[in-house]
């Protein structure tokens, strides 16, 4: 199992301890230049550590599964937790449904106000089980030779949207399963703005390398993130999902439009 990080000595001992408990062949936190005491905790609770420096999130992946010694290899992010058997879960239903890549559902641990509970049912009602998918977010299990066939291009920036659209090209079958991890999301305005801004300047990145890919991420700012993934919770009396909703795919979109500094 694999973790990438930045400055995340908050996160860092917390996320070991949740993926230490599902027994995992290999522990590997690939370092992104922090400053902050991340590696010395993750070396000092037993990972192995790769100090890649300051390449890109992208990157820093690609070095982690390219020095996997496993045949699957999981993505976790530092804010997740997956929960106990999350590793076996996932390992069994790869292997049965023949998945090059499975995804995880996601939570919100005690959504506890306007931003931590949109967040939550954002999750519920965008990360549903389903035998086919053609985007694999994380937490994820991958088949480590799968993704060795990933293109090396440099112009490589989403990861997993990038990872998800190599896949699918090569006719490879990805999925999302039954298995939970919680995701701690932040709690207030200013983070989360910023956050959905970086998202945004992500899809413009992509779609300079992937024009053909606009009118998909247009659809997605338009339609998905404040309408298609605000009904659903509202139907279940989420009734602020909508601002929710408005505020991400505005924010996005202003990351998209505006120059990037």
């Amino acid at each position: 199992m694999q973790i990438c990080t930045l400055n995340e000595a908050d996160n860092i001992a917390s996320c070991l301890a949740a993926v230490q408990a599902n027994s995992p062949e290999d522990i590997l936190v690939i370092d992104g230049g922090s400053t902050d005491g991340t590696v010395e905790i993750a070396r000092s609770l037993g990972a192995r550590v790769i100090e890649a420096g300051r390449i890109g999130l992208a990157r820093q992946r690609r070095l982690g599964y390219l020095d996997s010694p496993c045949p699957l290899t999981a993505f976790v992010d530092a804010d997740d937790r997956v929960e106990d058997g999350w590793l076996e879960t996932m390992v069994a239903e790869l292997e049965s449904g023949d998945y090059a890549a499975i995804q995880s559902l996601l939570r919100v641990p005690e959504p506890h106000n306007f931003w931590t509970s949109g967040w939550d049912a954002y999750f519920a009602e965008s990360v549903q089980q389903t035998a086919d998918t053609i985007m694999v977010g994380r937490p994820a299990l991958f088949r480590t030779d799968a993704l060795l066939g990933i293109s090396s291009d440099p112009g490589m920036i989403i990861e997993d949207t990038e990872m998800s659209k190599d896949f699918q090209s090569r006719g490879l079958r990805q999925g999302i399963g039954s298995a939970v991890s919680y995701r701690h999301c932040p709690d207030g305005a200013a983070e989360n703005l910023t956050k959905w801004r970086g998202y945004g300047t992500g899809y413009r990145q992509f779609v300079d390398t992937h024009p053909d890919r606009l009118g998909a991420i247009m659809t997605h700012l338009f339609w998905t993130i404040p309408v298609r993934r605000s009904v659903g919770p509202v139907l279940r009396g989420h009734v602020t999902q909508p601002a929710f909703g408005v505020l991400m795919a505005g924010s996005a979109l202003a990351g998209f439009v505006l120059p990037r500094r």
